[in-house]
C-alpha cells in the first residue's frame, strides 16, 4: 500500500524550525492543529517582538536604555513557574533584558529599519509552494540590507534551514538577496553572521526541495526522546503515552 503523503500548501519559517526541534510536536500542533500551552520560549519571542516593535515605532529622541528597561517592565509578563525552577526564570530574564539593551544600543543609528516583525508570504514556482517568513528585523546596508533573526539557543541545524529559507523568500519577494543574514543570540549574546553569495540562491532552493520532501513523509514524524525540547514541553506526557503516530491532514 502506498504511504500517505502530507500535502504541503504553505511552507513558513515556524514549521521548519518547529519541526526540527520536534518532529512530534510539529505534528501534534500544526497537523492535528492541537491547542497546547505555549512554552516559555514562545513568551519571551512574542515579548521581545513587542518590545523591538514599541522601541522602533518612537522617533530616534526617545530611544535610551532607559526606555528599553520600560519596556521590559511593560511587556515581561512570563511567571517563575513556566519555567524549570525560579532560578531559571531569573536567568532567563537577566539575560534577554541584557542582551536586547545590548542589541539595540548598537542599533541606535538605524532612524528607521527596513522591518521589524513583518510578516510576508510569497509563491515559489520552483518548489511549487508558499512561503511565509516573519521578518524580525531587517536594515539597509550601502549595498543591499541585512536580515537579521533573534533566537534562544544555537541550534546548528535550525540556523542553516532558516538561512536557506529566508535566501529563496528574499530573492522571490525582493528579487534581490540579502547581503547578511544574523542570528542573534538572546541568551548568549552571539551573533553568527552568513555572507550571502548571489549564487547562494540555487544551494537555498534545493535544500528548500530536500525540506519538504522530509515533511511530507509521515515516517519522519518521529519522537525525539533525547530532545531538549522536552523540558516543559505541554505535551510531553501524552508523548510519553502515546504510540506511533500517523499524520493524514494538510498544512
Amino acid at each position: 500500500m502506498e504511504p500517505i503523503k502530507v500535502h504541503i500548501k504553505t511552507l513558513s519559517n515556524n514549521h521548519i524550525e518547529q519541526f526540527i526541534r520536534c518532529p512530534y510536536k510539529f505534528y501534534q500542533q500544526q497537523l492535528l492543529l492541537k491547542k497546547t500551552s505555549i512554552d516559555w520560549k514562545q513568551h519571551v519571542q512574542v515579548t521581545v517582538h513587542q518590545i523591538i516593535k514599541t522601541y522602533y515605532s518612537k522617533p530616534v529622541e526617545y530611544r535610551s536604555n532607559l526606555y528599553v528597561l520600560q519596556l521590559i517592565e511593560k511587556y515581561w509578563r512570563l511567571k517563575p513557574n513556566m519555567f524549570s525552577s525560579p532560578i531559571h526564570y531569573y536567568d532567563v530574564l537577566a539575560k534577554v533584558s541584557d542582551y536586547l539593551l545590548r542589541f539595540l544600543g548598537e542599533k541606535t543609528h538605524v532612524e528607521l529599519p527596513l522591518f521589524v516583525f513583518e510578516k510576508y508570504s510569497v509563491y515559489v514556482e520552483e518548489i511549487q509552494s508558499n512561503l511565509s517568513l516573519t521578518i524580525d528585523f531587517a536594515a539597509w546596508t550601502e549595498k543591499s540590507y541585512t536580515v537579521t533573526k533573534f533566537i534562544l539557543d544555537d541550534h546548528e541545524e535550525v540556523k542553516n534551514a532558516m538561512k536557506d529559507f529566508i535566501i529563496v523568500f528574499s530573492k522571490q519577494a525582493f528579487q534581490k538577496v540579502p547581503e547578511q543574514i544574523r542570528f542573534y543570540s538572546l541568551l548568549t549574546g552571539e551573533t553568527t553572521t552568513y555572507y550571502i553569495a548571489t549564487g547562494d540562491y540555487e544551494k537555498a532552493i534545493l535544500q528548500l526541495h530536500i525540506v519538504k520532501s522530509v515533511l511530507m513523509e509521515p515516517k519522519h514524524f518521529q519522537k525525539n526522546y533525547a530532545s531538549s525540547e522536552c523540558e516543559n514541553c505541554p505535551l510531553k506526557q501524552e508523548c510519553d503515552e502515546e504510540g506511533d503516530v500517523r499524520p493524514t491532514l494538510l498544512v
